[in-house]
C-alpha cells in the first residue's frame, strides 16, 4: 500500500521517515487476550492506552484491517474540537438538562485530555489548543452564532467558553474575506492527525498492547474476533471501526460512510503569512457550504468538508484511497479563494479523501453488552478527534466494571438502529441530500432559512450539534 496517498499527514510522516513506514506484522496464529479491540484508529488505540494504564496486567489486542490510522484517524483536518453530534435537546431527551450539560463539560474536557496524552507520551504531532472561530458571512449566519452564544448562556457556559466576535475582533484574528461576525469557542485545539494516530499506536506497543494490522476481522462474536487466517479469543471483544463496520458479517447497516475531501496548500510565503493575519492558528469553520480549515504548524492551509457530489455510494462503499477528484479540488480550491482572495494562484500540495460514520440516530455511543462482552464505539459523523478521547475513557470504565462520571454520561448503552437496506438507503441519502443542497444554496441567496434543509434533517434523522 502506498500510504503517503492516503492524506497530506501520511505524506508528510512517509517523507520524513525516508520511504514507507513498516507495517505491522498481521494474525498468523490464534491468539488469546482479555480485550480484543478490533480497529486502530483513535477510538480504538484511545480504549486500549486507557486500560493499559490503568489495569497494566490485561492483555489487549488490536485487530486492524489496514494500517493503524488508516482510516478517518489519519485523514482529519486536525481540529479538535469540543463538538458532537446531536443537540442539547436530544442529550436532554436521553438524560435530562443537566445530562445535556454534563455531555457538552466532558467533550470539552477531552480537547484538554488529547493534550495531556499527547504531552504524557510524548508524542510529536504539533498540538494546540488555540480555540475555534465559526465565522459568519451572512446576517442570517450571525444571527444564527448569537443566538448560539445565547443559548449557551443559558445552559450555563460563560464567555470564557464563548462569545460572539465583532467583524473588527474577527479580523484581528484572521484576513477573512467577507466575515461579518463569528462565534469563538476556546474548547478547540488543532493537530497532525496522523502523527496523532501513529503516535498513540506506539504508545500502546509500549504499555504492552498488541497490534495486528493488514488483519480484517470478517465476524465478531461473543468471545471471539475471527479474520480470515486466525482468531483472538477474548472475554471482551470491542468493535471500533466506524464507517469500515460495513465489512463485518452481522454488523452491516450499523453505521455508514459519508465521503469528505481534503485538500492541502503549499507552504504559504512570509508575505502571504503576514496578509493572512492568522497568528493564533484557531480552527476556522464557515458555511454555505460547510467548510473546515486549519492554518498549520508547518504554515500550510488544510481546506475540506462533506463531499460536494452525493457523499454516499452503493452498499456503503468507502471513498477509494487517493487524491480527490479534480471536481471536488476545484471546488475546495474556489472556496479557498473565496475566503483569501489574495492567495489566488497558490498551489496544492495535497488532495485526498475519507470517510466518516454515522448512525442511524446520527450520534456517537459507546455500548457495553456484559453478558455476551460484546461492545461498541463510535458513530461521531466527522467530530471523532476529541469524543473518540472520551469514548476510550468511558469503554474503559465499563470494561473495568466502574460506576463513573464517563459511564453515567447519556451515550452509554444508548444504541441505534439499523440503517435501511439497499435501494432504499442510497434512494434516500440522494433525496437528502439534494433537499439539503439545494435549501443552502437558497438560504444563501434569500437570506432566510429554508425549510428544504429542515425537511432534510429531519427526514435523515439529524438533530444538530452540541457545543
Amino acid at each position: 500500500m502506498d500510504k503517503s496517498t492516503l492524506s497530506h499527514w501520511w505524506h508528510k510522516m512517509e517523507t520524513a521517515h525516508g520511504g514507507p513506514i513498516p507495517e505491522r506484522p498481521a494474525l498468523a496464529q490464534d491468539d488469546e487476550a482479555d480485550v480484543a479491540i478490533v480497529g486502530a484508529g483513535y477510538t480504538g488505540l484511545y480504549t486500549a492506552l486507557e486500560l493499559l494504564k490503568s489495569a497494566p496486567e490485561l492483555k489487549v489486542v488490536l485487530l486492524e484491517a489496514n494500517v493503524a490510522g488508516y482510516g478517518a484517524s489519519g485523514r482529519n483536518g486536525g481540529a479538535v474540537i469540543a463538538q458532537l453530534n446531536g443537540s442539547r435537546a436530544f442529550w436532554a431527551g436521553r438524560g435530562g438538562r443537566q445530562a445535556a450539560i454534563d455531555m457538552e463539560r466532558a467533550v470539552q474536557q477531552a480537547v484538554t485530555e488529547v493534550g495531556e496524552v499527547i504531552t504524557s507520551e510524548g508524542i510529536e504531532c504539533g498540538y494546540a489548543h488555540n480555540g475555534v472561530l465559526m465565522v459568519a458571512r451572512t446576517e442570517l449566519e450571525a444571527r444564527r452564532f448569537k443566538a448560539g452564544v445565547e443559548d449557551d448562556r443559558r445552559y450555563g457556559f460563560g464567555p470564557e467558553d464563548s462569545r460572539y466576535l465583532s467583524r473588527k475582533e474577527v479580523l484581528e484574528k484572521v484576513n477573512v474575506d467577507g466575515a461579518i461576525g463569528a462565534r469563538w469557542s476556546s474548547h478547540c485545539a488543532s493537530v497532525d492527525g496522523g502523527r496523532l494516530a501513529r503516535g498513540l499506536a506506539a504508545a500502546v506497543e509500549r504499555r504492552g498492547g498488541v497490534i495486528y494490522e493488514n488483519s480484517p476481522v470478517i465476524r465478531i462474536e461473543p468471545g471471539r474476533a475471527i479474520t480470515a487466517r486466525a482468531t483472538v479469543r477474548a472475554e471482551f471483544v470491542v468493535r471500533a471501526t466506524e464507517a469500515y463496520s460495513e465489512s463485518i458479517k452481522g454488523q452491516e447497516r450499523t453505521v455508514v460512510p459519508i465521503h469528505t475531501s481534503m485538500l492541502a496548500t503549499e507552504v504559504l510565503t512570509s508575505e502571504q503569512i503576514a496578509e493572512l493575519r492568522w497568528g493564533g492558528h484557531e480552527a476556522l469553520l464557515a458555511e454555505h457550504p460547510f467548510l473546515h480549515l486549519q492554518f498549520t504548524s508547518d504554515d500550510r492551509i488544510t481546506i475540506g468538508g462533506d463531499d460536494p457530489r452525493v457523499p454516499y455510494r452503493w452498499g456503503s462503499a468507502p471513498n477509494p484511497d487517493g487524491p480527490a477528484t479534480p471536481k471536488v479540488r476545484d471546488h475546495y480550491y474556489g472556496q479557498l479563494i473565496k475566503l483569501f482572495p489574495f492567495l489566488d494562484g497558490i498551489k496544492i500540495a495535497d488532495t485526498w479523501q475519507g470517510v466518516f460514520g454515522t448512525t442511524k440516530n446520527w450520534a456517537p455511543n459507546v455500548s457495553l453488552d456484559r453478558a455476551t462482552g460484546l461492545a461498541v464505539a463510535g458513530g461521531y459523523v466527522g467530530e471523532g478527534l476529541a469524543p473518540s478521547n472520551m469514548a476510550g475513557r468511558t469503554m474503559r470504565d465499563l470494561i473495568l466494571g466502574r460506576d463513573t462520571e464517563m459511564t453515567r454520561l447519556p451515550w452509554t448503552n444508548m444504541g441505534s438502529r439499523k440503517w435501511e437496506p439497499e435501494p432504499l438507503r442510497y434512494i434516500g441519502s440522494g433525496v437528502i441530500w439534494a433537499a439539503r443542497a439545494l435549501g443552502d444554496a437558497k438560504e444563501h441567496r434569500a437570506g432566510k432559512p429554508s425549510t428544504l434543509i429542515s425537511i432534510g434533517n429531519r427526514t435523515a434523522g439529524f438533530t444538530g450539534h452540541l457545543g
